[in-house]
């Protein structure tokens, strides 16, 4: 049954254009050929939305996505964070910023400086981090009375890629056909007092890895074609995309060169946004009135609305503790390992493991961050973590008269976080992953936990 009440704040929106040069360093898969990037295929965007309720600079809550594979490295991340914080003057608690998680462009970290287009990459996370800024002052500048309203929806682009061979028992990281898949779609409709829909917000769980390794072009995947699509029909609309839990999710037909299989990916989720968003809200369900006798008797039902407003905004940060395994705790080995391999796949794999081993900071006593909202009577809850479906589905079961918005890629990246079954697997997710078992369900808990005290 839908009876949500609808969000009423002050919200704004803004967006910059964070399209990186031609010819800039932008490899990110171990099998790709090429290190430059020759050209773009769309541009890259970094959207903001802002909510208060007061008008205090301590009561704003601001909620990026920009078009970017992951930072991978927390110094870096932290520097673009920050001058968000200092620039609108809020708690760090109210500001989550995260990534499309696109993998045509390059990992966001300084240490690329010295590869091929290197010399562009420095300036360019110079250039994310003040149009991110920009960004959010005109969604600050833009903020006026508007509500938020939530749709549910569901879209087949995403498919579990966890797929077993049966004869070697190992696991490779594409479409399995006979698995299931969580194609739950959030939509949320930001809409002003006079009318004017003002933004729409699309959390949804699917990896953008249309385009793989053979791509030689700047692209935001799927999500750029999606947010034409939406926007389009709402020309005075931005729409934010939040990525969801995605951790075994993707599409069926992925690591192509072929932009066009991007767009179509895009298309469709975009149709299935806008579908949703005309059927019934959170905020409405049909009850039966009565029988009209006709040439049948005909059981009529009727919309029932929730007009009740909620003006509810609060934050929680929870500190996750989450055990690192062994072998990712020598940074020293992990090195030497680099440092002797000339081969260029597995120098991917262990530059990849050194950057995560040093984001992690003390392995001894990690614990992982995750940023809880309250917002009317929805919860966006966003962590670092590739976290596995498994978290939304659980949290939504524990919330059913909530909506849920899981968001993966959040304040900075570590790891996977695949469910303690698969730990006994030969599995990417598992080995490439810093946390040992049973790190998702610590986490799923401990939201549970603070949800519930946020009630």
């Amino acid at each position: 049954m839908n009876n949500e009440s609808v969000f009423k704040s002050r919200i704004g929106f803004g967006r910059r254009d964070i399209t990186p040069p031609k010819g800039i360093y932008s490899r990110c898969w171990g099998a790709a050929k090429s290190d430059r990037a020759k050209g773009v295929h769309k541009p890259l965007f970094a959207t903001a939305m802002v909510m208060t309720t007061e008008n205090t600079p301590e009561s704003l809550y601001v909620l990026v996505n920009f078009d970017g594979t992951l930072y991978a490295s927390k110094e870096d991340e932290w520097e673009m964070r920050k001058a968000v914080i200092d620039a609108l003057g809020t708690n760090e608690a109210q500001v989550m910023i995260g990534v499309s998680h696109t993998h045509s462009v390059m990992f966001l970290s300084r240490d690329n400086a010295d590869k091929p287009g290197g010399e562009l990459v420095v300036p360019y996370l110079t250039k994310i981090k003040e149009q991110i800024v920009k960004a959010v002052l005109e969604a600050k500048q833009n903020v006026q009375e508007a509500s938020l309203n939530w749709f549910k929806g569901s879209c087949d682009l995403a498919t579990n890629r966890d797929l077993k061979d049966s004869d070697n028992n190992k696991y490779s990281t594409g479409y399995n056909p006979e698995a299931t898949a969580d194609q739950t779609l959030a939509v949320g409709k930001v809409t002003s007092i006079e009318g004017d829909v003002l933004g729409i917000l699309v959390n949804y769980a699917c990896h953008p890895t249309t385009l793989g390794w053979e791509n030689e072009l700047i692209s935001p995947d799927y999500v750029g074609a999606m947010r034409e699509t939406i926007e389009e029909q709402y020309p005075n609309a931005l729409c934010l995309f939040l990525l969801g839990a995605c951790g075994e999710l993707a599409p069926a037909h992925q690591y192509t060169g072929d932009t066009a299989i991007a767009d179509l990916h895009g298309k469709k989720l975009g149709f299935s946004v806008l579908s949703a968003m005309h059927g019934l809200s959170q905020s409405e369900e049909l009850t039966f009135d009565k029988i009209q006798e006709s040439g049948a008797p005909l059981a009529v039902w009727t919309v029932k609305k929730n007009k009740a407003y909620s003006e509810v905004l609060k934050s929680k940060e929870e500190q996750v503790p989450i055990k690192i395994k062994a072998d990712w705790q020598d940074h020293a080995q992990i090195k030497k390992e680099l440092e002797q391999t000339r081969d260029r796949v597995i120098q991917e794999r262990l530059l990849r493991k050194l950057r995560v081993q040093q984001s992690l900071g003390d392995t001894n006593n990690f614990r992982l961050p995750v940023w809880i909202w309250r917002v009317g009577d929805a919860f966006f809850i966003g962590s670092q973590a590739e976290a596995y479906s498994l978290l939304q589905i659980e949290l939504r079961k524990a919330f059913p008269n909530s909506t849920i918005i899981v968001m993966n890629l959040i304040n900075g990246a570590n790891g996977y976080l695949p469910e303690s079954s698969l730990y006994t697997e030969d599995i990417y997710t598992v080995w490439q992953t810093p946390f040992d078992k049973g790190g998702l369900e610590i986490l799923i808990d401990t939201c549970k936990k603070a949800m519930q005290t946020m009630l």
